[in-house]
Parts: structure tokens; sequence; C-alpha cells
């Protein structure tokens, strides 16, 4: 994390021009107009009138059903729909009519569009459904419930023009197979139906976010004049950082941040929208501020190239969303102010508990001070893990103090579109009825979970439905609370979020004295997240391994097997090993699947190491990998070396312009070519350093030897560094550790003197080559990459229940569900997570920073 609060590199000012994709780009559209409409809904699937643009009449729409729809209704209806009561449209539509000329010759001229696109017109999804759901039917397969819930869920979008035709099939489907099908069935299958259901991913209405709705409401409603403290807490990556982009459509912002790299998506964000941007990063006085071109009043232009030059930063009018660091909030407010009534001005603080989870540190002076010289009367404290509105309340009296009549807004969501399971050490996965053998403990904990409902993003849906199944079939739960009764039967309101509601429900309506047994026979029939089909001898350890000839950096040392090949034991299944998780870059590899791991740990050098020795890396291939890197240093010490003869020379050179040494082309003189004709031919002897595959986690040689079975998974991730970039990293003046890591697609966030070093990890972070990234809890906030599972070492025992649900917040943050898990390398700190802190240090730093003396 960056406290240094430095001002843009060039390097960062260029990353803020590249656009963003163009789904995200919608995604900023719907957020800038769902400030003036929170109610917007938006799909971008067409239906058959969409995607032709003709007019809309009953003519049209029975004309396109006996042309494109009706075949394949009779089709499907002869062969699975034989006496169903299953209406035909077509039987009673009326006398096909003519379509207008212009019509026509539009369907004709789109005629081979159509059949090319028939995957993205909804109402033929809608009958493949249909046609599958049928089929099913006929098979007595139960799996026919699968496609009526996803029809269901479907038919609740805003698709709009859907041919009325095609929606009589659809109905008359719906309701011969709801009729025949019980809710139980639902959700005993609602982890496929729900959390793996991709139909419902890709047709999903877009919507603003619940929190965003809320927060957007409040700032239209209540008068600009009126004073306003909103507390707003909402899960990380549901887009509290990207909803400035909404309020900005009435408001200027001020968006401070501890965390540059979220400021800097922001800036990208705004920019694509045409937001026109500020920036007060490393600011002692005004001067110091920095205007996007969009926002600038006053520059100068290059007549050639149409580009602008120098940009008057001294002129603001036109600032709609200053970007600021934490030290220098205050410059950029009085910058704001001297062109903005404070009324019209928003501050909107971005994660202000960094931090406050020390007992001292140097920023906690500096949040004091913007506190107390703070005179914008609308604030923002954006967070996903706020303290309580009761824990903090003494903030509440200050504000009111500073500014009359000020209105107090707490914004509190949870949101449960994915599940992201947390296992224990051990590998399985951790829900209160796992925890608490003692009723009232468990009573405790399902009472805490209900007000903090962030929670249920943690809990495994598998293992819910499991719970569920149980107590309802053993009646083990108050009448009102079983499944029937719960859903009234209304299949499309069973929902991820509302099915962890109802398994808190559940909790707190079981009888006391069936407890004992709920829990003993869930536990006892509790299985590993993943299995394990091998085990492996166990290593001898040797001697420290020694590079032969001196090297840059620090020596690197492993613990291994002897130089002989590994060896790997098939267990029969009834004695097979089961995996904790650990061992990710063998045994446990696989486990790892559709994208990067982010690895959170105190000691980061010590989990390198750990990885490195647990490798399995041969002796001899490790004795070449280290010879390989020692003459690669060489190398580049002699190159280094020529480098500053050549700077040298040439720079003595230049005042010696009677001898002709430095030519008007540019070019070197003679002695100077040499040697760089020599620094030429040392870069062609550099050596590629690359591991074989075999040792390289979830490629397919690496999968037939460590994967259970040796079965190879499509799944599992796989890093991609490319040589290029690899090539790049070994010449870095880094520890070789670091280097034999990158080999093995380990990336490391650390303090590193190297900064070339830190940008490429960045990089590769960002574009998801990487495997594995091993980084400190410095980097919590500031990591905004997408990330599927991660580790929660147990060196971060010490961290604060908000910390490390903002360490947890840096997993699932796809907008697309995957399989994700949270693995802690110690059961107390999960234990914390789902009980009331007696002492909140965050909660006591906030009162006692927010203040005015």
């Amino acid at each position: 994390m960056d406290f240094t609060q430095s001002k843009l590199s060039k390097k960062e000012w260029e990353t803020i021009e590249v656009p963003v994709s163009e789904t995200e780009k919608q995604i900023l559209s719907m957020i800038k107009q769902g400030y003036h409409n929170v109610s917007i809904r938006s799909n971008e699937t067409q239906s058959i009138y969409s995607f032709l643009k003709i007019d809309q009449s009953p003519e049209n729409e029975y004309f396109l059903y006996k042309k494109y729809f009706d075949e394949l209704v009779l089709k499907m209806l002869a062969k699975y729909g034989k006496g169903l009561p299953i209406s035909n449209p077509s039987t009673n539509g009326g006398e096909l009519k003519t379509m207008k000329s212009a019509d026509s010759i539009r369907i004709q001229y789109l005629e081979q569009n159509i059949e090319l696109n028939k995957p993205n017109i909804f109402e033929y999804l809608l009958l493949d459904l249909c046609k599958n759901l049928l089929k099913q039917m006929t098979k007595h397969n139960p799996k026919y419930s699968f496609y009526l819930y996803t029809l269901l869920q479907l038919k609740n979008t805003s698709i709009r023009n859907l041919n009325s035709y095609v929606m009589r099939v659809i109905d008359s489907v719906i309701a011969y197979a709801n009729g025949l099908t019980k809710t139980s069935e639902i959700i005993s299958n609602a982890y496929e139906f729900i959390e793996r259901n991709t139909y419902l991913l890709k047709y999903e209405d877009r919507v603003l976010f619940p929190h965003q709705k809320e927060l957007f409401t409040i700032c239209r409603r209540s008068s600009s004049v009126i004073p306003k403290l909103i507390l707003y807490t909402a899960p990380t990556g549901t887009g509290k950082t990207l909803s400035p982009i909404g309020l900005s459509e009435n408001y200027r912002i001020i968006f401070v941040c501890v965390a540059r790299h979220i400021g800097l998506a922001l800036a990208k964000s705004a920019i694509t929208m045409e937001k026109k941007v500020a920036f007060a990063f490393g600011c002692e006085t005004a001067s110091d501020i920095r205007l996007h071109y969009f926002s600038a009043l006053n520059f100068t232009k290059n007549k050639r190239s149409g580009g602008i030059g120098k940009v008057d930063n001294s002129v603001g009018d036109n600032v709609e969303i200053m970007i600021c660091d934490v030290q220098s909030y205050i410059t950029a407010m009085h910058y704001m102010l001297a062109f903005n009534p404070a009324e019209t001005i928003i501050t909107y603080w971005d994660e202000p508990t960094i931090t406050l989870d020390c007992p001292d540190h140097a920023l906690h002076s500096v949040i004091h001070k913007n506190w107390s010289q703070n005179i914008i009367p609308t604030m923002v404290l954006s967070c996903a893990t706020l303290p309580n509105s009761s824990e903090i309340y003494s903030i509440f009296d200050d504000f009111r103090g500073k500014f009359d009549g000020a209105e107090l807004h707490t914004i509190t969501s949870f949101d449960c579109k994915k599940s992201i399971p947390i296992l224990n050490k051990d590998g399985y996965c951790v829900l209160p009825h796992f925890m608490y053998s003692d009723y009232t403990e468990l009573i405790k904990c399902a009472e805490y979970c209900g007000q903090n409902k962030t929670l249920l993003r943690y809990f495994d849906l598998t293992e819910i439905i499991r719970f569920i199944k149980y107590v309802n079939s053993e009646n083990m739960v108050d009448n009102a609370y079983t499944i029937d009764l719960y859903f009234a039967g209304n299949i499309t309101e069973i929902t991820m979020n509302r099915l962890k509601e109802y398994y808190l429900d559940m909790l707190m309506h079981i009888d006391k004295d069936n407890w004992e047994t709920i829990y003993n026979a869930l536990l006892n029939g509790r299985k590993r997240k993943y299995q394990s089909a091998t085990v492996f001898e166990k290593s001898k350890s040797v001697e420290q391994l020694k590079a032969p000839t001196p090297v840059a950096g620090s020596l690197l040392s492993r613990t291994s097997s002897v130089s002989i090949p590994v060896t790997k034991t098939i267990i029969p299944e009834q004695k097979s090993s089961n995996s904790s998780g650990i061992l990710i870059t063998t045994t446990d590899a696989y486990t790892l699947t559709d994208g990067p791991t982010i690895f959170l740990a105190d000691d980061v050098n010590k989990i390198g190491t750990f990885y490195v020795q647990q490798s399995k890396i041969s002796t001899t291939v490790f004795q070449t990998i280290l010879s390989k890197i020692a003459k690669n240093d060489e190398t580049m010490k002699q190159i280094d070396s020529l480098e500053q003869l050549i700077t040298s020379k040439e720079s003595k050179a230049g005042d010696e312009t009677d001898k002709g040494v430095i030519r008007e082309s540019g070019r070197l003189c003679n002695e100077s070519q040499k040697m760089m004709d020599q620094i030429n031919k040392l870069r062609k002897v550099i050596h590629m350093v690359s591991l074989d595959p075999l040792y390289v986690p979830n490629t397919r040689p690496h999968q037939l030897l460590w994967a259970p079975g040796g079965e190879v998974r499509e799944n599992a991730f796989l890093s991609n560094i490319g040589d290029d970039m690899a090539k790049t990293i070994m010449l870095l003046d880094i520890d070789n550790q670091l280097k034999v890591l990158l080999l093995l697609g380990i990336g490391m966030f650390i303090e590193n003197k190297n900064t070339q070093y830190m940008e490429i990890m960045k990089q590769l972070a960002e574009e998801q080559r990487l495997f594995i990234i091993i980084a400190s809890t410095d980097y919590i906030y500031g990591t905004n990459y997408q990330f599927c599972h991660g580790f929660i070492g147990k060196d971060l025992t010490n961290m604060t229940q908000q910390k490390t649900l903002q360490a947890m917040g840096r997993i699932g943050r796809n907008n697309i569900q995957q399989d994700y898990t949270i693995r802690f390398r110690d059961d107390d700190m999960i234990t914390r997570l789902f009980q009331k802190q007696d002492f909140n240090l965050e909660a006591e730093n906030m009162c006692k920073l927010f203040c005015s003396e």
C-alpha cells in the first residue's frame, strides 16, 4: 500500500487513458443514467422484433410466428407434447395477412442473419428451454425442473416486444410443468439451478445494486442545502466506488482514497464516460493539482497534431470529480470551493477505516485534521466494513455540532449473487451449524449473522441445501418454516438470497431438543471440499543448495528429496487421503480453478520459500536453473559496466566538439560503437530460463502426476507469464527466489527496491497471468484485481474482524459465477468472524479521530 501519497507517475497518467471494455462501459452508462431513474433496467438480449426493427402490429406478429416459430412448436409438441394440455397458437391465430412491403423487404434482407443469430434471439432460447423441459419430462427425469425454474426466472426479465404467440406456448408449458413440481424439488437442486445456472447470469437484467438506489434516492430527494452524513456499507466488488459517477450528475465530487489504485480505477471509468476529472495526489498547495484535459478551460494546442499541450491547472470551473489522496484533501477541498458553493459538493471518502486497525499510525493525525477542518456539508463514508452506527454515534453528534440540521443516513447492503465458501485448515466448509454443538451458542451466532448479512456471502450453498433437506425430511423445524409453507409454492421466490435467509430462520426455529441429533448427523456426514487420491514419500532434507557461482540477490535454499525422481503412490479408494488445500504447487494445484489465487500473509518471504521447497523440483534441475541465473547475472554485470563506460565517454566527449566526436546524426564515436557492438553480442548469449512443464502447476504433465487419479481438469487455472516477460524478470536485480517463483507462476507483492519488478507484477496480476500472488496485508485494501481463491495465513491471527472481512473481499470480484474459496490457515480466525467482538478497534479509532477537537 502506498502511504507516501506521492504524485501520479507518467505511467499512471497513461493507464487512466486506456478505455474500459464495452461491457463495463454499458454498466457505467447505467450508473450515470440510474442517478435520474433508480428503477432503470436494461437488457441487451433481442426479441425477434428488436432484431428485425420492423413495426409491431397484430398482422406482423402472427406473420413472424408462422414464418419462424410455428414449425418449431409443431415439431416439439408432436415429439414430446402428445396428449398434454399445451395450446398451439397456430390453430386459432386467424388469417395470415400480407405484410407491408417495407417490412417484407427488410425481413428478406435479414433472412440469413436470423439463421446465424438464433442463439441471440430470445424467443428461440425460450422455445429451446421448453423443448428440453418436455423432453426430460417424457423421460421422467427430475432435471426437467431445471428448465422450468430457468423459464420462470427469464420471464421476469425486461426484454421487450416478445412475440405473444410464442409466449402463449411458453406459458402453457410452464403451467403444465408447474402443476407437477414441488418446491422441495427446486431447493434440493438449488446449487445447479441457481448458482451454476449460466442462463440466469447471461440473460439477467442489468440493474443498480440496492445500495446504489438508496444512495441516489437520498441525494436526489433531500435538498442540497441540508447537510448530510451518509454511512455507506456494501460488500466489495458491488460498485460502491463507481457510485460517484452517478452522483456527479448533480454534484461536484471530491473522492478521497488511501488506496490510489482505487482512485485511478475510478478515474479511468469516469474519463470513459467523459466526466471532467482532476487529481490531487501529493499536493501541498493548489498549484500541485492537475487537471485531465477534459477539464481544462485554458490550454495550448499543437497546431500540427491538434493535441492539447500545456494545461492551466489553476482554473477548475469544469471539474466534476476531484480524486485526491488523504493528505491532499484539505488542499483539494479549498480548490473545489473556489469554483463551487459548498452545498453543491459531496465529499466521498472511500474506505475511511484504512489504518484504523492500528493503535497508532502516521495517517491518523491526517485523518483527524481532514475531519476537523472539513467544511463540505455533505459527506459519504463508504466502506465494506464500517462499524455499526451504535458504535460510532459520537461521530454523528460531532457532525451535527458542525452543521446545523444535518441529516444522518445509514445504508447497509449485502450481496448473495455468488457463494464464496470458507474452508478451515482441514479443508472443510464452515457454516454455523457445524461450529456449535451448544444450542445457545448457535442461536447467538445465527442472530449475529442476521444482523450482519454480508456474512451470508460466505455460506456454502451446497451445505445449506444439505441442512435444509435433512431438517425438513426429519420434521425437526417449526411447521411454519417447512419448505412448502415458507416459500408458499412460489418457485420464483427461490433465489440464493432467500435460501440463505431461510437457512438462518431455520436455525432460530429448531427445537432445542433436536439440536444434538441434527448437529451430529450433519457433522458426521460432512466431506472435505476437495479430495486427494495420492500420498507422497516424506522428503529427506539435504544441505542448502548454493549457486555454483556468486549471484546477485540472496542465495536460494530449499529442502528436497535426494536427486531421484519424485515418486507417487496411488492409494486404494477406501484409503484415499484428503487434502487440506495448502500444497498448491503439487497435490492441491488442481483445486485452484478458473482464475488466480491470492495468499495473504504477514511474512510473504516465508510463504515464498515454502512453495519453492514444496515444488518438488529435482536437485539436478534446480542446480541448472541457478547456474543459468548466475551466468545471466554475470553477463548483465558486464553489460552494465560497458553501458556506464559509454555514458561516461560520451558525456566527456560532448565538450570536445573540436575533435568531432559527437556527430550531428547522434551516432556514437568509434570506440563507443565497438562497446555497443559488444553489448549486443552479450545480450544474445543471455540464457532463457524455464521450467519443465512437469513442475509448473496445472500444466497437463503436472496434473497427470499430481491430480487425483491423474485426471486433467480443464478449469484448473494455469499461469501464462510468456517468454518475453519471463526473460525481462530474469534480468532484473532481484532475489533469485523471486525468479524461481515466477517460473512456477507465483508473484510477490512486497516492499521491494526494484520498482520495475513490482510494476511487472501489477501488470501480470491485472491481466490474470499469474497462478498465485503472495501479498502482505498492506495490499488488502489496495488490491482490486480478480481472484477466484484466497488463503489467509496463520500469521495474521491478530487481524481485526473488519480487516479480515476486507481480506475476504479480495475474492470473487468477478461478474460471473465460478468456483470460489477462502481458505483459512487458523480456525480461530473463522470463529471470531461469526461472533460479536467485545472490542472494536476501528470503531474506537473512528470515534477518536472523526471529531472536531
